[in-house]
């Protein structure tokens, strides 16, 4: 009798001990986390470089006008009123800003540096791609040296207008903060977007390889799917690829390639959640998204056509998706049959509203440059919503 009662209170010690483990695990990130968000945001800067050891030329720069004169000009924007061919930028380089290096955000053109008539700089397009198509943005450098005092650095664009007519930003200074510049903006972006490929990759391999008793959670797996191809279109498309990626030509049109497969997961997913209830309205979305993705991959190997032209036919696709899904959502909560997935649906309503303010603020303000950090809590939403209808399942099964 001693033998089991002393069984029975050590079970109980064990369940308590295992019943209070999540909060506890969930308690000690939150710790760390909380400690390092306080001490980055409040503590010095310790780590040797700075942005504000370099400083923007933006408003220093001239353009070249074709009769000879010049005329101010404010980077970065777009600029469809200077001529129709090669445009030229000037500025007159002063004993402050020498020894260093000059960083230009070059939007997708083939770019020439001179310091009076010196060579610097050389982006030539021509072999950068397997196939036809625009060129990646990226960031271009050119040292300049102590004995340039009093010259004229020309940055000559000449295929300015068949390209685009776009012109970015332009600092100076040391080259580590200049690296430092060009990636902080997205900094929190890559970290988070590198996360959530890991814990994505890290879901999927469970449900393949350790199912519960319940079997697979193919939900589960299908947005985790979602979450590691948009994830990774984000590494692929940001600028700072460039500085992962060997070549960045080839991580730019990947990022198309994965931003194109992102809407078919997220529709299997949503498909699964309303168990059948839409199936043709689904079944035509996802045929509609894989067309989407042949027609720029075919439009991308075999014809002249952008690719950032064929992605029209994905971001139709995708808007269709977002829309529809959220219409049959709005429609399960008028009948009162969201409480089957409720959970879920504040992940998907709450991911079509920040991919609604991240469209709208990159329409106002293109320029900006944050990587899309809001679209990817988005999906952090999405992917953390899943999993929590995923457990609340795994209770009530």
């Amino acid at each position: 009798m001693e033998n089991d009662r002393n069984a029975k209170e050590g079970s109980k010690f064990i369940n308590i001990i295992n019943a209070i483990m999540p909060a506890a695990l969930v308690l000690m990130i939150v710790i760390s986390l909380a400690y390092l968000i306080t001490g980055e945001t409040i503590l010095i800067n310790d780590r040797g470089v700075s942005t504000d050891d370099c400083i923007s030329l933006d408003s220093y720069f001239e353009v070249e006008l074709k009769d000879g004169s010049s005329q101010s000009i404010t980077l970065p924007g777009t600029y469809e009123q200077y001529g129709d061919d090669e445009l030229t930028l000037t500025v007159r380089l002063t004993s402050d800003i020498l020894d260093e290096w000059l960083m230009i955000w070059n939007m997708g053109h083939e770019v020439y540096v001179y310091v009076d008539d010196e060579p610097r700089l050389s982006v030539n397009n021509d072999g950068r791609r397997l196939f036809k198509g625009d060129v990646a943005y990226q960031y271009d450098f050119v040292s300049l040296k102590d004995t340039d005092e009093g010259r004229t650095l020309r940055i000559c664009f000449p295929k300015y207008a068949s390209e685009n007519h776009q012109l970015g930003s332009i600092y100076i200074g040391d080259k580590a903060a200049l690296l430092l510049k060009a990636v902080k903006p997205y900094q929190f972006t890559l970290i988070l977007a590198m996360v959530l490929v890991a814990f994505g990759i890290g879901t999927i391999l469970k449900i393949i390889f350790v199912p519960d008793r319940a079997g697979r959670s193919y939900e589960l797996f299908y947005m985790s799917l979602g979450v590691t191809t948009a994830s990774a279109w984000f590494l692929f498309n940001s600028p700072a690829a460039q500085f992962i990626f060997p070549n960045v030509e080839t991580a730019r049109d990947s990022a198309f390639f994965f931003a194109s497969m992102i809407p078919l997961p997220f529709l299997l997913y949503i498909d699964r959640l309303f168990k059948g209830r839409h199936a043709l309205v689904f079944t035509v979305l996802k045929l509609v998204s894989v067309l989407s993705f042949v027609i720029m991959v075919v439009g991308f190997l075999f014809t002249d056509i952008a690719i950032n032209n064929l992605f029209i036919a994905t971001e139709i696709s995708a808007v269709a998706s977002l829309g529809i899904s959220f219409a049959l959502i709005t429609g399960d909560i008028q009948n009162r049959k969201i409480k089957e997935y409720y959970i879920a649906a504040i992940g998907i309503t709450g991911f079509i509203a920040l991919a609604l303010i991240y469209v709208i603020i990159y329409i106002l303000f293109p320029f900006r440059g944050d990587g899309g950090l809001i679209l990817l809590i988005g999906i952090l939403l999405l992917y953390v919503t899943s999993l929590l209808s995923y457990i609340n399942n795994s209770k009530l099964n």
